[in-house]
């Protein structure tokens, strides 16, 4: 039996949407130690600026409060906000109740409720991401997530499950059970 050639981008596209689900993206967060832990660091009000080989600013992270419970190991921050810059500024700003931050993997887990938004600038127009659990590789910029997510951009409104964000490659995907609504009206005036 000859395969059929439509469906081989179909099955390309499923397997990519699956392997992004189930790969990397989809690790477990890093545990939290016990309540009775000892931290070997802890910071009230914290704000770290982190630049780049070539000495401009990548991303600024700051909270509330830091923990770390070993040198170089995993940093558990309260009230955590990640600015991700570009040569023009910020880029993207994500805020969550918490989140554990892997330095020397340039890795950020949010955990509960996480907002992006990312600022309107020239022809590109502001949009606001609600998801959870958010994964942001601060190396890459790439921001994924496997939880219901929503998408707002003016004129437009989309729900579904799964979040890719790409800052370098400029693009947005909600990737299944995506429903999208086009309108002018405020959220609170549009039918469900």
């Amino acid at each position: 039996m000859i395969p059929d050639p439509r469906r081989a981008p179909l099955a390309a596209r499923l397997l990519a949407a699956g392997c992004l689900l189930a790969g990397p993206a989809a690790a477990e967060p890093p545990a939290e130690p016990a309540a009775d832990a000892e931290p070997t660091l802890q910071i009230e009000g914290f704000t770290a600026h982190v630049t780049g080989e070539d000495g401009r600013p990548t991303h600024r992270l700051q909270g509330s409060r830091l923990r770390e419970y070993d040198r170089d190991a995993v940093q558990f921050i309260d009230d955590p906000e990640l600015d991700l810059l570009d040569q023009r500024g910020l880029n993207w700003t994500w805020r969550a109740p918490r989140a554990a931050h892997q330095p020397d993997r340039e890795l950020l887990h949010t955990f509960g409720h996480t907002r992006g938004l990312r600022p309107e600038r020239d022809e590109r127009v502001r949009t606001v991401i609600e998801s959870r659990d958010v994964r942001v590789a601060l190396d890459t910029r790439l921001t994924t997530s496997s939880a219901p997510s929503t998408l707002e951009q003016p004129g437009l409104f989309q729900r579904g499950t799964g979040l890719r964000a790409d800052p370098q490659a400029d693009t947005i995907e909600l990737l299944a059970e995506v429903y999208t609504l086009y309108s002018d009206l405020p959220q609170e005036d549009r039918p469900e």
